[in-house]
């Protein structure tokens, strides 16, 4: 109990960060800085969660995912001191950087602890407690926001994570197991950790997302921007060179060969793809179109979350009693037609209207994720669990980097083409607002049901194969 306890309140800490939407306004004001300038306090935490957690989740695998976890833990700790108290933006930036290691190291092996709480037939019902952990902390994390931002200051959304990132460590130092338990091998018999694949995948990483970020700011013409995006694959080319060789790989290349993990993988990727709208968008939408304020947007963005939890539970038992194909088909579809009925929103539509088409799509995103998270740890070995858990919080940080900047542009180039065919007057800026909202919502429903076909089709052929118990490296 105590470890499946660890690995929820690990998914837990690492979606609290949803508070940071709801503060960043007050966070611009208190820092005198721009809205451009403050969303590097996003960009950075995401991009580099993104190029460590595969790192996190391979060395959890070779020496303990114990070490990992309270590493990640006691991390996070530090960093949500040290950014509550930040004088500029600049040393919060950096401490973001800090927070993201720590996070990043909890989404790799949160995951796999509730894998091994959990016998395999029940391995439905621990990813839907760990996916909906996650899920009931971007719903903590709104609603608090809301209120510590309003009464104290947005420091508070830092500071009032102590306690469990406390309990957290607690719980990691007295009752997570060591490497001696979890498997044979020890530190000093096994293969080396691949280092130089890590440090290759982080630059190849960075490289891509702080690229695609810069792009929308400066250009894509920008020689700043032309050397990232063009070191990128250099990075990760030899960084897939260097994995072919390597005693421990970070990627081992037979997991790419097992179609449950490029599946759910994949899949993971377009839902995060096209759902992501409703994260850099749709705040717009509730403020601009709406005229509703920061509580009426963190009640939007609970309602998701909420739906999201409950959801996320009913899903890993579905995947139990019955199968997980059918419920993460079944997620998407749903997540789809969510996303399309927001498309049909206008200026005219209510709060209740809103509510429940985003309360649909948290629903099947839900059902998705817990679907996703069964098919991944119920396809690979056990001994790389930590791994194939990293892989999903890649896909998802991937697709929401992906959202920003191509669904970004592309609301942008739709909201000019649209203002040019209407009539110079104060309502045009409005009217191709929505037309352009409507767009893209149509766009992120289609990407969920691509999503939904890669699911099937990966999904159906991955249980007509045989899945062997240990593959070798």
């Amino acid at each position: 109990m105590p470890m499946a306890v660890a690995a929820t309140l690990g998914m837990f800490l690492a979606a609290l960060d949803t508070s940071l939407n709801v503060a960043l306004p007050a966070m611009t004001d208190d820092l005198g800085v721009d809205l451009q300038s403050i969303q590097w306090v996003i960009v950075a935490f995401i991009a580099t969660q993104a190029a460590l957690v595969m790192g996190a989740g391979s060395f959890g695998d070779r020496f303990g995912l114990q070490p990992v976890y309270i590493f990640g833990a006691t991390t996070y700790l530090a960093a949500m001191f040290f950014i509550a108290f930040s004088p500029n933006l600049e040393t919060l930036v950096g401490f973001r950087v800090l927070q993201a290691v720590g996070t990043g190291s909890l989404f790799a092996v949160s995951p796999a602890l509730a894998a091994r709480v959990f016998p395999a037939s029940r391995r439905g019902l621990s990813m839907g407690f760990t996916v909906g952990s996650q899920a009931l902390g971007m719903l903590a994390g709104t609603i608090g926001a809301g209120f510590l931002v309003g009464w104290i200051g947005w420091e508070w959304i830092f500071l009032g994570r102590t306690p469990f990132a406390v309990i957290a460590i607690v719980l990691g130092v007295y009752f997570l197991e060591g490497k001696r338990k979890e498997s044979s091998n020890t530190e000093n018999s096994g293969p080396a950790f691949d280092v130089t694949g890590a440090v290759l995948l982080v630059g190849g990483l960075l490289s891509l997302i702080i690229g695609l970020r810069l792009g929308r700011s400066f250009g894509w013409e920008s020689p700043a921007v032309l050397a990232l995006l063009t070191s990128a694959p250099m990075f990760l080319i030899t960084f897939w060179r260097v994995e072919l060789k390597a005693p421990w790989p970070v990627l081992p290349g037979y997991l790419l060969r097992i179609r449950g993990f490029t599946t759910s993988s994949v899949s993971m990727f377009l839902a995060n793809l096209g759902v992501f709208v409703i994260w850099f968008i749709f705040p717009f939408y509730v403020a601009d179109s709406l005229g509703g304020g920061t509580l009426m947007l963190g009640l939007m963005l609970a309602t998701l979350a909420f739906f999201n939890t409950i959801s996320s539970g009913a899903g890993g038992w579905l995947c139990d009693r019955f199968n997980y194909l059918p419920v993460g088909v079944g997620g998407l579809l749903v997540m789809a037609a969510g996303l399309f009925t927001m498309s049909l929103l206008n200026t005219e539509s209510n709060s209740w209207e809103v509510a429940l088409r985003i309360g649909v799509v948290g629903a099947g995103l839900g059902l998705f994720q817990a679907a996703a998270y069964s098919l991944m740890l119920g396809s690979v070995p056990s001994e790389r669990f930590g791994t194939a858990g990293a892989a999903l919080s890649l896909s998802q940080s991937c697709g929401r980097v992906l959202a920003v900047a191509v669904i970004g542009g592309i609301f942008g180039w739709r909201a000019d083409h649209h203002l040019l065919g209407l009539a110079i007057g104060p309502e045009a800026e409005g009217l191709a607002f929505i037309k352009a909202f409507k767009d893209v919502f149509v766009i992120g429903s289609s990407i969920g049901l691509l999503g939904a076909v890669v699911f099937l089709i990966g999904g159906w052929r991955q249980t007509r194969t045989a899945v062997p118990e240990e593959t070798p490296n």
